[in-house]
């Protein structure tokens, strides 16, 4: 259940011209009161003899009475919508839900005889309005300070008491949500997304690429994007706005949006914070290639998640989403709109009210923005294995947030999981035909030993296992781990601790990118090449134009 408490106006006639309307698209049905300050308040939509104007009336009488006194935006205006899986409440509830809400905002006190006048009004079966005008019966104006976080308080407990879903409540850092006007105007372009959420996912892309604050702002222009940067008198940057070209107000001026519009990391300072640091420190691994040196500190995730404190996490999950902001932009066509909607989606889970320490996870920082500028992988099992390595890391930033309860970012990268997963999936399927093909050649004995393994390490889902169709897959890779010199039952052992396997839809596949990746993790950076036929984003120009 959710509450939504609109900035106040002064016209109590024209709200209530809504309610009792068709609405935008002829939604409404049925308008009516289902509570008020007094019984005898004349409903219009049950009484044909009442109308709008007497209503009106009734509702502005202290305002009147206040004169000059009153508010100038006297109006407030909260609609309460359930969940779409939530039972239909009836009208007495709706009406106790009111009663309860607006006495937590302090609207209108339970007992108090000199409360706001309001008005409860349903037009459809899953949600109110509630119309009330600030001025009480002692013509002084109601105390309903934070009245937003007093009424969404309320609604947890209503929730529970009515057996309704709980819905996850944010802790005030997601980002904004795109206004009616923005939609209605996107959807009138032809456009599938704001101008608000385009212009996110630019400038969030750009600072995952981004090494300097100067590069930032040329990344942002090569997307497309128009950009005016604000000083100080010193000639320090003071802050940036940004832009679509095809985006204009009435006057044909650009509709510009600053940074901390779009979302509370992206403000100037935010943003120059992360990239304030870029020189490698001696314990990186600098001569292994780019793209392992990624899977490496991306494989490290999860226990950096699981052993830091909260500020340190806060970072690593900061880095985490500029990893899947970048990834879209290097990725195969067809993984791309896939990988795009992780990275949309764990946006609201890069943030909290957690200050994050961002040099706690420099080393992924660098090795995200690295990979950017070198040639893609020459082996297609290396995309997927980093792929895996993320979604262990996602599944440890949900685990992360839940045991702070912060619910909706959590929420947000159990979602993002399920995108990876189909993302993973997607990237495997030409792989492990190869490596399918592999096991199938693999002599009787050396199946038999492999099986063994299996049992031997994973004894309750063993036979799963071994009459799945990726079993060849995991067979050869086991056999290629044993060749190396490396024991299977132990690595499955190891692999089998970084996720509750009971959850994958295919546990040979699983095993096969965990066993591949600590196999390849560990050879000789030599061993791994890339591809120099592909092409490589080495300069600001070409990581520009793949930010369109």
């Amino acid at each position: 259940m959710i509450a939504n408490i609109v900035k106040p106006g002064h016209k109590t006639r024209g709200v209530l011209n809504y309610l009792y309307g068709p609405g935008r698209a002829n939604e409404h049905t049925d308008p009516h009161l289902v509570a008020a300050w007094d019984d005898f308040v004349p409903d219009p939509g049950r009484n044909s003899a009442a109308t709008l104007a007497q209503l009106a009336d009734v509702l502005d009488l202290r305002v009147k009475q206040a004169g000059h006194k009153a508010p100038k935006n006297h109006v407030w205006h909260c609609s309460i919508r359930a969940a779409p899986e939530d039972r239909p409440l009836t009208d007495d509830e709706w009406a106790a839900i009111a009663r309860r809400v607006l006495n937590a905002t302090g609207i209108a006190p339970a007992g108090d005889p000199d409360a706001c006048r309001w008005v409860a009004v349903r037009h459809a079966d899953d949600h109110i309005h509630i119309v009330a005008t600030k001025v009480r019966g002692d013509l002084r104006p109601p105390r309903n300070w934070n009245d937003f976080l007093l009424a969404d308080k309320e609604l947890v407990a209503i929730e529970k008491e009515y057996g309704l879903r709980q819905v996850p409540r944010g802790d005030r850092t997601a980002a904004k949500r795109p206004t009616r006007a923005e939609q209605e105007k996107a959807s009138r372009t032809g456009n599938a997304r704001t101008s608000r959420e385009r212009l996110r996912t630019i400038v969030r892309t750009a600072v995952s690429a981004a090494m300097t604050t100067e590069e930032f702002f040329l990344i942002l222009e090569g997307a497309g994007a128009l950009v005016d940067v604000q000083y100080f008198p010193s000639g320090d940057v003071r802050g940036y706005k940004v832009a679509l070209d095809d985006d204009t107000n009435a006057q044909g001026e650009p509709v510009w949006f600053s940074g901390s519009t779009l979302a509370p990391d992206l403000s100037y300072p935010k943003i120059a914070e992360r990239l304030a640091t870029t020189e490698a420190t001696p314990a990186e691994r600098a001569d292994a290639p780019v793209w392992r040196r990624l899977a490496l500190v991306v494989d490290q995730m999860p226990g950096h998640l699981a052993h830091s404190e909260g500020e340190a996490g806060q970072a690593h999950i900061t880095v985490l989403a500029e990893a899947l902001d970048a990834l879209p932009l290097i990725a195969p066509v067809g993984l791309q709109p896939q990988l795009l909607q992780a990275a949309t989606t764990f946006e609201r889970a890069a943030r909290s009210r957690i200050l994050a320490q961002h040099q706690q996870a420099q080393a992924t920082r660098r090795a995200v923005k690295a990979i950017l500028r070198e040639p893609a992988p020459k082996d297609g099992a290396i995309l997927t294995t980093l792929l895996d390595a993320l979604l262990l890391a996602v599944i440890a930033a949900q685990h992360w947030h839940r045991t702070r309860n912060h619910t909706q970012q959590a929420e947000a990268a159990r979602q993002t999981a399920d995108h990876l997963r189909a993302a993973c999936q997607s990237a495997a399927l030409e792989p492990l035909t190869a490596l399918r093909g592999q096991g199938r050649y693999l002599a009787q004995w050396m199946l038999k030993r492999q099986a063994a393994a299996v049992r031997q390490a994973l004894p309750n889902l063993a036979e799963q296992i071994l009459t799945e169709p990726g079993w060849p897959a995991l067979a050869a890779t086991l056999n290629d781990a044993t060749t190396a010199g490396h024991d299977p039952a132990a690595l499955l052992t190891q692999a089998a601790r970084h996720r509750e396997l009971d959850t994958a839809t295919n546990l040979s596949e699983v095993l096969t990118w965990r066993l591949y990746r600590l196999v390849k993790l560990s050879e000789s950076p030599s061993n791994n090449a890339t591809d120099p036929t592909n092409p490589a984003l080495t300069s600001p120009s070409s990581l520009q134009r793949r930010t369109r």
